[in-house]
């Protein structure tokens, strides 16, 4: 059983070439004693379709008046779409959300956000293009709401990257993190503030996310995912036909979300709750990936670690246990991970151990093997860095057993964020991913080129 999520959209089937309409479709709002509050906490989220589609959220202190938005390739608009607003536990505030569809591929377009009484709030997006081209994308989880995420922030926007993939542990509203916490765990302004740090990235790219253990809020809905759906609003094609585990295509580069929390064996919240749906989903996912020609990598992201030594959290078992050697089988490039707040890569792994060496500044095809990534420094207090040549791997019933830290390649406490630059295939069919990770000052981490 999957928990409920909002079910009303607004699905704009206009081309969009500038034409003045309005389109009518379902919509929600309800009136306000003031209006006089701009539109924030903008952020944007592809459709399931990164070339003809895109997710505009944003939220208002309090019920509005008529929250539309207008949509246009220029600042003239042309077409407004009503929003779909939704509440959420323990805040005032209203989250607005408009879903659109069919839009031209590799086109800049232009939005407006408004309410009756409102200073609207412009913003733009660019759709992906139709056939490969290079681009660059981020990765990274743990973020919360403080200096050391700002200061990312601000990262993020200088290196300019062309979409975020955000691997859970968003704003921390939800202290406890196990799904279990009291009233005074929860916080629940937090997710305000978080969306006002991070417009002034996720306003004009899609920060493409998922959730961690601490977007179990308890008491939020039967997963604790309630506050989580009302805010952000990803594709709605994974498992279940759900959004807490979904896939898009952006040019070469096929991407999938899990939901760590199904598998993890550190607690039991959420174990199992899609189980071997989820499995059946992300094997003819990736079947179907390997089955194009047209892509060339796969990266799969949630958020509890495969493989690594920080001692806070360490690794994890129950991922190793349900989804490894589907990795494996078809060959996943890259695994996406956060939980420890840190970062660290591994050399390449397959069948459970490392198969080939990976040292910064090297080049290797991950047609060998796959690269799991740790990339939990975003923000959140960092996790002192213990080097120790044995760490552990939590184990089903959640006992924590010794093993050597052979995997490891590269590994830092500092706050950082994974940047990885995408390349089509050249004249000799060679396709290139190369990965620099960055400490929040533009400091060099890590670098690796990875080639197929």
């Amino acid at each position: 059983m999957t928990e409920l999520e909002p079910t009303r959209r607004t699905v704009l089937k206009a081309g969009l070439v500038g034409g003045a309409g309005a389109l009518a479709g379902p919509f929600l709002w309800t009136q306000a004693a003031s209006s006089a509050v701009a539109p924030g906490g903008v952020h944007l989220a592809y459709g399931g379709t990164s070339t003809s589609t895109m997710n505009v959220s944003w939220s208002t202190p309090h019920s509005v008046g008529r929250p539309v938005l207008d949509l246009g390739t220029t600042r003239h608009y042309g077409t407004t779409v009503h929003a779909d607003s939704v509440s959420s536990l323990g805040v005032d505030t209203v989250y607005h959300h408009v879903d659109l569809s069919h839009l031209r591929p590799d086109t800049t377009y232009y939005y407006r956000l408004r309410h009756q009484g409102s200073t609207p709030r412009t913003g733009s997006f660019r759709t992906a293009p139709a056939k490969p081209r290079a681009f660059r994308f981020a990765a990274f989880g743990d973020m919360g709401v403080n200096a050391a995420a700002q200061k990312n922030i601000a990262l993020l926007r200088q290196q300019d990257p062309d979409l975020a993939f955000v691997v859970g542990d968003l704003c921390y509203a939800d202290s406890g993190g196990m799904g279990t916490s009291s009233g005074s765990q929860q916080d629940f302004t937090l997710w305000d503030r978080f969306l006002g740090q991070v417009q002034p990235s996720a306003r004009a790219i899609p920060w493409m996310t998922t959730v961690g253990n601490h977007e179990m809020e308890n008491g939020n809905g039967e997963l604790g995912y309630a506050g989580y759906h009302a805010r952000m609003r990803m594709p709605r094609n994974g498992a279940a036909r759900g959004s807490v585990t979904y896939s898009f295509v952006r040019g070469n580069v096929g991407f999938l979300a899990l939901d760590g929390n199904d598998a993890t064996y550190e607690y039991t919240r959420n174990r199992g709750y899609l189980g071997s749906a989820l499995d059946r989903w992300l094997t003819g996912r990736l079947k179907a990936y390997r089955d194009r020609d047209d892509l060339d990598f796969i990266v799969v992201g949630f958020h509890q670690c495969a493989y690594c030594t920080n001692v806070a959290h360490a690794s994890d078992g129950g991922i190793r246990d349900r989804w490894e050697a589907i990795f494996d089988r078809f060959s996943v490039d890259v695994v996406v991970n956060g939980h420890n707040h840190c970062y660290e890569r591994t050399h390449l792994m397959r069948g459970g151990a490392p198969v080939a060496e990976a040292p910064k500044g090297a080049t290797v095809s991950t047609r060998k093997g796959t690269v799991y990534l740790t990339a939990g420094g975003a923000g959140a207090s960092a996790y002192p860095e213990v080097p120790v040549d044995l760490s552990y791997v939590t184990v089903q019933g959640g006992l924590k057993l010794p093993e050597l830290t052979t995997y490891r390649a590269v590994g830092t406490a500092d706050h950082s964020i994974a940047f990885f630059d995408v390349s089509p295939r050249d004249r000799h069919g060679v396709a290139t991913m190369k990965l620099r990770t960055l400490a929040s000052d533009g400091t060099l981490i890590d670098s690796l080129t990875l080639r197929r």
